[in-house]
């Protein structure tokens, strides 16, 4: 397993895609593309991931993620079952970012769109008032397959994400260049690895030899390729999936622990409340308040 190039196939017809998905599940492969992708969340909940960020995703959930930064939006486990009727129903604006001609960004006048791009290397949730503008605006755009509206809606996106300070940085500074500076394939193959298997006990061993190391050597290159070591990476992944769970409600603190990965409640505790700053009762107490 590892990340995968996913092609967007944009139409003949058309300089970016707009278009409403409606599915069972999202797609969960943690994958990349050339393409800029804006992503307005309508029905689904579970964990996104954005190159080392990991936060829980739920309706209303609105992004915009840079070309070749990758990602996935896992769905909670429960979306995947047989008789599931759940659906994940989100809005999509995909393009490249010299859709409309190599010389239109270099046009004064896009000048804070192309702050926004550079920014957006790191990925960005959007927040605030520029939230409710730019999901009204995108469901006018999906709503206008065609002629100048569509651009100048499309426009109008860029310009209220590029003027809005309410937006924060999903990735971390140092993550995308060390993610472009090391081989992509065996990094992935890591990533991809650890997040279908993170709910069972992970051996270090497992991960080196995906990565055809000795274990030294790959915390050596995990560390030097994600400013992070393994075990960390892990811990964030599984903490990730908790706080979902706990949102929901459902299971004693004890039995999200043991779902996660964790087969020690102690250790538990002390991993979230060294990633969150609070303890996953009072987590929990928060949300259903």
């Amino acid at each position: 397993m590892q990340a995968i190039l996913r092609k967007v196939n944009p139409s003949a017809d058309y300089s970016f895609i707009a278009r409403i998905d409606n599915l069972p599940f999202l797609y969960e492969k943690w994958h990349f593309h050339p393409e800029f992708e804006l992503n307005h969340i309508l029905e689904s909940r579970g964990t996104r991931f954005v190159g080392d960020s990991i936060e829980e995703f739920e309706e209303g959930d609105l992004t915009f993620v840079g070309s070749n930064l990758p990602h996935v939006w896992k769905n909670d486990n429960n979306y995947f079952l047989p008789d599931s009727t759940l659906r994940a129903k989100a809005r999509v604006v995909q393009f490249l970012p010299d859709c409309f001609g190599p010389d239109f960004l270099k046009l004064k006048e896009m000048e804070n769109i192309r702050r926004l791009f550079e920014k957006a290397k790191r990925g960005l949730r959007i927040m605030g008032k520029t939230k409710e503008k730019v999901g009204a605006l995108m469901a006018q755009l999906v709503e206008n397959p065609s002629g100048i509206q569509r651009i100048g809606l499309f426009l109008n996106i860029l310009e209220a994400l590029a003027e809005s300070e309410e937006v924060a940085f999903l990735s971390s500074e140092g993550f995308l260049d060390s993610y472009h500076r090391f081989d992509t394939d065996t990094i992935n193959r890591v990533y991809e690895f650890t997040l279908s298997q993170f709910n069972r006990k992970i051996l270090i061993e497992e991960a080196a030899a995906l990565a055809h190391m000795s274990v030294a050597n790959f915390c050596r290159y995990f560390k030097n390729r994600t400013q992070k070591t393994y075990v960390q990476f892990l811990t964030e992944v599984r903490i990730g999936y908790a706080c979902r769970m706990l949102i929901e409600n459902k299971k004693s603190i004890q039995q999200i622990a043991f779902d996660c990965g964790f087969h020690n409640l102690s250790n538990f505790n002390r991993a979230f409340k060294m990633l969150k700053n609070q303890n996953p009762t009072s987590y929990r107490a928060a949300f259903s308040e």
